[in-house]
Formats: structure tokens, C-alpha cells, sequence
């Protein structure tokens, strides 16, 4: 079922967009009006439909969705884009946790929509603004935590901060190593609901089947039982995120080690193995 969702949602939300919307257009709008109500009711599909199965190839997703975008682009998960019929990404261009966003507001209570050019080989690094109406010539490389009003703070420098841009590990350290680190947090985050679950199990009051639909209504509506739901809950949202934490510190100091900056007018390590610890790490405790 939800393989189902993850490749119906993506489709379902390219042909609302091209129904409800259309074609972006630049220009000035007013607000609250019809054009602003088909703009708000695209963009909250688009939090509610997700990329589903295009998160594998987001450059596809947006090409669908209206937006230009040139060979060898490499959009990371996170980004945000929207308006895409007013997007012009050249080619080989990296997006790292940006938000690219034709619209902004005006100070005569519409809203704008204009297009936005990105030149090719530049790159976006994370938690940066590509603000409608912005033109990034070709090279152009945005540093982390800026946005397309500094562009000139931008720097070369700032495209090795692009993670898109790095290089991965190998497939087979990260099946042989990685994956069975990460899938043991995965289990010890768990276990305290999974030990509560096999303690509800061995409750006088549990039942394992039913016989009517009356049976299970009040199963459901036992006292015991929704003292363990609200238990699940609590060890959930506080139990399960400390032990996660306490496995990633245990990992990081006994496997992963510390880190050492690069010395000047020296290369970075690029061998799998300096290549897998951040990659484990950024997986162990994530953005």
C-alpha cells in the first residue's frame, strides 16, 4: 500500500497542478483573490502529495511540473521549489537544502510571481534563498545560510560545502558497514515500544481475536489499553530519540573517530573510508 501511495501521490499532484493552475505566469497579483486561491491550494498539495517516488530524480518531478531544467542537475531531498514553470536551472547545477521561489509579496497588499535563472555549474548550498526576480550568472556559488540578495558574498570556495557535490562512499562499504549500524539503532530506538507492546500482549485483559465487531469496539475502549497508547506515545517522542542519541555518540567515538581539518594547500582525503564517516554520521544523527 504505501508503494502504491508513493508512485499514485507524485501523479496525482502534477495533473492537479497543470488542472488547478496551469502555467505560472510572471506579474503582480492581488491578494486573496482567485489567482492567489489557485496558488495556495497547489502549493498545500504539494505539502500533502510530497515526490513520492521522484525523490530518486527530482529533476524529472520539477521537469514535469513545468520547470527548465538542463542536464546533469542534482537537486538534494530537502530543497524547496515552487512556481516551476518560472524556474530556469542551466545545466549541471546543484540545489543543496535551498528554497527556490518565484513568489514574495508586495508592498501594495498583491503578491509577485517572477522568473528566476540559475547559470550553469553554479550551486546552492544549504538553508539559502534564491528570491524571485534573481539572475545567478553562470559559476555562481551561494554559501550556506545566504540568499540571492548576497550574491556578492559568493565564493568558489563555497562549492565544496555543497553536499549534492561530494563525493558518496562505496555501495559495498556502506551495505557491509553502514547499513547494519544504522538498522541496530533502528531496533534499539524501538525496543522500548516493542517491550511495552510484548507486555500488553501478556495482560490478563488482551485479546487476540474477536468475535463480533461489538468485541472489538470495546477492546479498543479498554482503560488499560489506552494507558499503554499514551505509553507508546511518551516513549516514543522522548524515550526512543535519547537512546538514538546515546547509540550515535557510542558509534561516533568507537567507529567513526574524530575528525581533523584539512591542512592549508592540501586536498581532502578521498579515500572510502574518509568518504563513509560523515556519510554514517550525517545518517546516524541527521539534519
Amino acid at each position: 500500500t504505501s508503494f502504491v501511495m508513493n508512485v499514485m501521490r507524485p501523479f496525482l499532484f502534477i495533473a492537479a497542478k497543470w488542472c488547478i493552475i496551469g502555467r505560472y505566469t510572471e506579474g503582480r497579483y492581488k491578494l486573496f483573490g482567485k489567482d492567489y486561491l489557485r496558488w495556495w491550494m497547489v502549493n498545500q498539495l504539494q505539502e500533502l502529495l510530497g515526490a513520492g517516488i521522484f525523490e530518486r530524480n527530482l529533476p524529472l518531478y520539477y521537469k514535469l511540473l513545468g520547470a527548465k531544467i538542463g542536464a546533469g542537475v542534482k537537486i538534494s531531498k530537502d530543497t524547496k521549489l515552487s512556481e516551476f514553470d518560472l524556474l530556469f536551472i542551466g545545466s549541471k547545477v546543484a540545489l543543496d537544502n535551498a528554497t527556490v521561489r518565484p513568489f514574495a509579496m508586495d508592498s501594495r497588499g498583491c503578491f509577485a510571481l517572477r522568473k528566476i535563472q540559475i547559470g550553469e555549474n553554479s550551486s546552492v548550498c544549504a538553508k539559502s534563498t534564491i528570491a524571485g526576480g534573481a539572475t545567478l550568472p553562470e559559476g555562481t556559488c551561494v554559501g550556506p545560510l545566504s540568499s540571492s540578495h548576497e550574491l556578492c558574498d559568493a565564493r568558489p570556495e563555497h562549492r565544496m560545502h555543497c553536499r549534492p557535490l561530494r563525493a558518496m562512499p562505496p555501495m559495498w562499504l556502506k551495505v557491509l558497514c553502514g547499513w547494519p549500524i544504522l538498522l541496530l539503532q533502528r531496533a534499539l530506538t524501538l525496543s522500548p515500544v516493542l517491550l511495552l507492546m510484548v507486555h500488553m500482549a501478556s495482560s490478563e485483559w488482551y485479546v487476540d481475536s474477536f468475535t463480533s465487531i461489538q468485541d472489538g469496539v470495546e477492546y479498543i475502549a479498554t482503560p488499560e489499553r489506552m494507558g499503554y497508547l499514551f505509553a507508546f506515545i511518551i516513549f516514543h517522542r522522548t524515550v526512543c530519540p535519547c537512546l538514538a542519541l546515546a547509540y550515535a555518540i557510542v558509534v561516533k567515538r568507537c567507529v567513526i573517530g574524530v575528525f581533523q581539518p584539512t591542512a592549508g594547500g592540501e586536498e581532502p582525503h578521498v579515500s572510502s573510508w574518509q568518504l563513509f564517516r560523515p556519510w554514517l554520521l550525517g545518517r546516524l544523527i541527521p539534519d
